[in-house]
């Protein structure tokens, strides 16, 4: 067993999660590959992520290898808060082995009760203050990105958003594929080609990227048609893959 708290006041939640996380009052908020509930704790809400068992390499990788992804959640979450970057408040993680393998792994944030997503936004054409939301949504992805955060899984569900006193402030969840890193014009349009696939919204969070980072609008404009094609051929042939495997 191996873990780590940001308080000692969080050791008995973490080393004891899996009692914590059988309780069938629990939450819960998904249930796929992965596993997230709601988790009470000395009357508190937490959320409690149990991540997928991996396959026998990835047993041994964990093991010796690489970091996992409760770890690196953890670690990542702890970062981006000394960064002054909105996420749920990091607790803890822990990871159970073997000898020989890695088994399963937690990571444990504080509840957060935000109002909605951000791709709620992108869904809804009449969603109230829609353009102005989507432009504070631009200058929050600027301001990471000159921090050097690459947040692999960009994508509207990993966004939330919480109205504080008329603002809009974003936060961003599921962050074990995070890299910190000097960003060039590619990866800045990388890493928001994936948001949606609407013209007219690409056109106007293009278009206020370069007013806000003073990058022409062109030479953005260009890389952005690029990328969105590398993505779209992405999930045409992830969609033809999962086709031929019935």
């Amino acid at each position: 067993m191996n873990y780590k708290t940001t308080n000692k006041c969080f050791d008995d939640l973490v080393i004891n999660i899996k009692t914590y996380f059988s309780n069938k009052k629990n939450i819960i908020l998904f249930q796929k590959r992965n596993v997230i509930k709601i988790v009470d704790f000395n009357g508190e809400k937490y959320v409690v992520k149990s991540f997928k068992i991996p396959h026998l390499i990835n047993k041994i990788v964990y093991k010796f290898f690489r970091d996992s992804k409760a770890k690196r959640s953890y670690e990542n979450s702890v970062k981006l808060i000394e960064l002054n970057i909105n996420t749920p408040k990091p607790i803890g993680y822990i990871e159970f082995s073997s000898i020989a393998f890695f088994k399963d792994s937690y990571y444990i944030s504080s509840f957060f009760d935000y109002d909605f997503e951000i791709r709620a936004v992108f869904k809804d054409k009449n969603f109230k203050d829609r353009e102005k939301i989507l432009r504070k949504f631009i200058e929050f992805t600027f301001d990471i990105h000159n921090k050097g955060v690459y947040h692999v899984d960009y994508s509207p569900g990993n966004i939330l958003v919480k109205i504080i006193d008329a603002e809009y402030i974003f936060y961003v969840i599921d962050v074990n594929r995070m890299k910190f890193l000097e960003f060039d014009i590619d990866l800045r349009i990388k890493s928001i080609s994936k948001l949606t696939s609407n013209s007219d919204d690409n056109n106007l969070m293009i278009t206020y990227y370069s007013e806000v980072s003073n990058i022409d609008l062109e030479l953005l404009k260009v890389r952005y048609t690029f990328y969105l094609n590398e993505q779209q051929k992405y999930l045409e042939n992830k969609k033809r893959l999962k086709k031929m495997k019935g």
